[in-house]
């Protein structure tokens, strides 16, 4: 539980204003695809930091060949996440683009429930797939009935 809580409010908090300011700027001088590979690069390695930190929290964690795959698992699972529930809540009539903090924190909601599937205890597990199951069907009703 403590290792989805952590990596969720990473990438929360990681991905916050990163489409403003001084990476606006930077990706003036450099290229915003070198700037976009940079920001990829230091997400994932600070996904496995935090893997390692915490890996007790499931069994990919437990080793260092395992831990890579995890965090690509973590961040492959929430963004999927992320971009079915973004399409499914624009096509409802909820604008991303007008919100973007919400996408932010929906991206972090989605990679702590892909830590949960993956995590030790068996209730965290089957919750994290239980929340994931009712959001995918939840929002394909929605769009069925809309």
């Amino acid at each position: 539980m403590g290792q989805m809580v952590v990596v969720g409010a990473t990438a929360a908090l990681f991905l916050r204003d990163t489409d403003s300011g001084p990476w606006g700027l930077l990706a003036l001088f450099v290229g915003v695809h070198a700037v976009l590979l940079a920001g990829a690069l230091v997400l994932l390695a600070v996904t496995y930091l935090l893997g390692t930190l915490t890996r007790h929290g499931s069994r990919l964690t437990e080793s260092p060949g395992r831990r890579c795959g995890w965090t690509l698992l973590v961040w492959a699972g929430g963004a999927a996440l992320v971009g079915y529930g973004r399409a499914a809540l624009d096509q409802l009539g909820f604008e991303p683009g007008r919100h973007p903090e919400a996408g932010h924190w929906l991206l972090g909601l989605g990679a702590a429930l892909v830590v949960g599937v993956f995590g030790r205890s068996r209730q965290v597990r089957i919750a994290s797939a239980a929340l994931i199951a009712l959001f995918v069907v939840g929002t394909a009703v929605l769009r069925a009935l809309d």
